[in-house]
């Protein structure tokens, strides 16, 4: 919609001209045909029902790549029969019109017969001394599919792509409505995988995250079309059998999950056999609320762990040993508030342009003389079900206040400490006030206090949440909607929130170097922070290459295990004392050498292409499986990407079709011993590779496609288009 805002002036200045235009001239004023060539919309004319001029957008859009193809068709042709109508109330019929047009979302038709959505509006004007239209659509596929896809994250889990804990309770809610009106019976199963943390321990994330799409998969596959699978997050499932067929159907459902979960799966080049612990509750015999039967099914489910995990139990009125166990731990909070056992640790905050800590985050940790240190994650759910958090929450406002004092009385060159919100101290309409005292107390400036509000938060009273905003901004500090991407956002408002930054989850940051996806949607976040005025900030970052990424979409600040844990406050202080900059250059600065990477499975092929590629004077990156190849291309500036038809993970046209995406410059190469014309099509059109070589090779046939493939890697960045297949 901006884009055609942008071209009022110059349409306001054509028309102006063409009410200048003597009624008999017959073409064009050649100033008018300047400014409409030029401006990026569509803009084309029809008369008599026919297409009579286009301009070169016009053209781009409707697929044509000769003017030919457009002049004298069918206008009605590229307008499908259900946007017809509402064109025409988009025309005007006033040319000279000096007020901006309104403009109305629909759908064209390009000469390949696809659709492309647009902004429209009309004209009538006069060309070639006949009553013509003039027309003007603006392309919003691009921001249309930015919007959609952040949109989806309200109800979908990023990782699976199955329906998120909202949208379950949502379904649920209503299949019990259902239910209560038909006297009908439903099942919630509560499902959890034994020892997924050990999986992350030693094979890390990506073969987890790996384990929980396949996990989401198998579920889906043993329920019916009308039932839902949904992820709540970490590796807990659950599951909404509607209307189950008879007392033994939740059982047997539960067995079937049993038995496909319990097939090998393989990570890291290795089968492992992971089981899950299922609990299930019964409405209206165990509850008769959505929250009610989860919880539920919860509390089955540790008790089907504690019973040897890999299998299944009902809800029963007399599991209270878990709840028993929650209760002591909560006990353990009020004491642990009592006691002062809670401590600060710090995370560092680093500008990507400068490599200097901007900024901390204070995260929560729990330093109990029973349990040891205790995680947030293990505690925080308990504190959220009582009125702790609150207490919690001000006990944390308070210390990082103190902190700061601390800081400013040491000399320390001190950065502003950010502190998470919990929900219920949001929902305090006073907590401004709160803030306030809390800085006043300890004598530090505003600005260097920052809070960090989750999407779900702000979003539960989006009205009441934008005059809470308002107010605390209106004490100095700074804010900022965490984990963005992974709650509930309704974009109109927020665009209202007073915040100052938008942090990408880390669930994104993950999938950078090599899910296409995730890549999509951190560029869209990023963009659409820097519209906003906003700064990108972006957690989780652990490798070269996801730094690198983030440094080429523009993000601006960055946290995580690459520059440094969470720090104690002696720790952070050292760090802050030093001044030390973060060294950035590997991810700021392009590679100048001619880089190519080998990724192949085959020892003799790697062994040859090293050989040759090393003699010629390439700078080589090798390989060893898809995870590797995906970090290495992330972080370097490689020319050439020369496959095996096996690799490591993953087969090369697999391989292939991902890196077009993401790498869209690279010129890709498949070495194979597979010559068949099936596997060949397979490997151009699936995989868009540029090159392949067969066996038998030699070295001369080698050295020739590493030269080819890089002289052509060059051409394009010199003429700045994309490799094609």
């Amino acid at each position: 919609m901006n884009g055609v805002a942008l071209i009022d002036p110059a349409l306001a200045g054509a028309r102006h001209l063409l009410r200048q235009l003597n009624p008999a001239a017959a073409e064009f004023n050649d100033g008018y045909r300047m400014l409409v060539e030029l401006v990026p919309e569509a803009i084309w004319i029809n008369c008599g029902g026919q297409i009579v001029y286009a301009n070169p957008a016009a053209l781009r859009m409707f697929g044509a790549c000769d003017p030919a193809l457009l002049s004298g068709s069918e206008a009605l042709a590229r307008v499908p029969l259900e946007s017809r109508h509402q064109m025409a109330q988009f025309v005007s019929v006033d040319a000279g019109c000096t007020q901006q047009p309104p403009r109305c979302p629909l759908q064209l038709r390009r000469l390949d017969g696809t659709l492309v959505d647009v902004e429209y509006f009309g004209c009538a004007v006069r060309f070639n001394d006949c009553e013509s239209v003039m027309n003007v659509a603006h392309d919003v596929t691009e921001r249309r599919e930015h919007e959609q896809a952040i949109e989806h994250q309200a109800t979908h889990d990023l990782l699976t792509g199955l329906p998120n804990r909202a949208l379950f309770l949502d379904r649920l809610a209503l299949a019990i409505r259902r239910a209560e009106r038909h006297h009908g019976r439903l099942a919630v199963m509560f499902v959890d995988l034994d020892k997924f943390k050990h999986v992350n321990d030693t094979l890390g994330h990506a073969a987890g995250d790996q384990l929980l799409c396949t996990v989401g998969a198998r579920l889906a596959q043993c329920v019916r079309d009308a039932d839902t699978v949904a992820r709540l997050g970490g590796d807990e499932f659950v599951l909404l059998l509607d209307h189950p067929l008879g007392e033994s159907t939740p059982a047997m459902v539960a067995e079937r999950v049993a038995r496909r979960l319990g097939e090998p799966v393989t990570l890291g080049g290795h089968e492992h056999v992971v089981t899950g612990s299922v609990g299930i509750s019964i409405y209206p015999d165990d509850g008769g609320q959505a929250e009610e039967l989860l919880r539920q099914a919860d509390i089955a489910m540790y008790r089907a762990k504690e019973g040897g995990r890999n299998g299944f139990q009902f809800f029963t009125h007399d599991m209270q040993s878990r709840l028993d166990a929650r209760m002591m731990l909560e006990q353990g909070l009020h004491r642990a508030l009592q006691r002062d056992e809670f401590v600060l640790h710090y995370q560092p905050q680093v500008d990507l342009r400068s490599g200097r800590v901007v900024g901390v985050e204070a995260l929560l940790r729990w330093q109990s003389p029973e349990l040891g240190l205790v995680q947030p994650f293990q505690f925080i759910p308990v504190a959220e079900e009582s009125s702790l958090i609150t207490q919690i929450g001000q006990w944390v406002l308070d210390r990082a206040c103190a902190t700061l004092r601390a800081w400013l009385d040491a000399g320390v060159p001190v950065v502003p400490i950010a502190v998470n919100v919990a929900a219920s101290q949001f929902a305090d309409m006073a907590m401004d006030q709160v803030v306030r005292a809390t800085l006043a107390r300890h004598g530090v400036e505003p600005r260097l206090l920052e809070l960090e509000l989750t999407e779900s938060l702000s979003m539960e009273d989006p009205e009441a949440s934008v005059a809470l905003m308002h107010r605390l901004k209106a004490t100095g500090i700074s804010m900022s909607i965490d984990d963005f991407g992974t709650g509930y956002s309704n974009l109109a408002y927020l665009k209202r929130f007073p915040v100052d930054k938008l942090k990408i989850d880390q669930s994104f940051t993950r999938g950078l170097t090599c899910e296409p996806g995730d890549r999509a949607i951190v560029t869209a976040v990023i963009r659409m922070a820097h519209s906003l005025g906003l700064r990108a900030i972006a957690e989780g970052v652990e490798t070269e290459g996801q730094l690198r990424v983030l440094a080429e979409q523009g993000c601006d600040e960055v946290q995580g295990f690459y520059f440094s844990r969470a720090l104690s406050g002696s720790a952070m202080v050292a760090m802050l004392a030093g001044q030390a900059k973060i060294g950035l250059a590997p991810a700021a600065v392009a590679c100048e050498r001619r880089t190519v990477l080998l990724a192949a499975a085959d020892p003799l092929l790697r062994e040859d292409l090293l050989r040759v590629a090393g003699r010629a004077g390439y700078h080589v990156l090798l390989a060893h499986s898809v995870d590797d190849a995906y970090e290495l291309l992330a972080g370097n500036a490689v020319g050439v990407v020369l496959a095996g038809q096996e690799l490591a993970g993953d087969s090369a046209i697999g391989f292939f079709g991902r890196i077009k995406h993401m790498h869209p410059r690279t010129v890709r190469v498949l070495v194979t011993d597979d010559t068949s014309a099936t596997n060949l099509a397979d490997a151009i059109n699936r995989g868009s590779i540029h090159q392949f070589a067969t066996r038998p090779w030699c070295d001369a046939m080698l050295d020739g496609l590493l030269a080819t493939s890089y002289s052509y890697y060059e051409r394009s960045c010199n003429e700045g288009t994309e490799v094609s297949g």
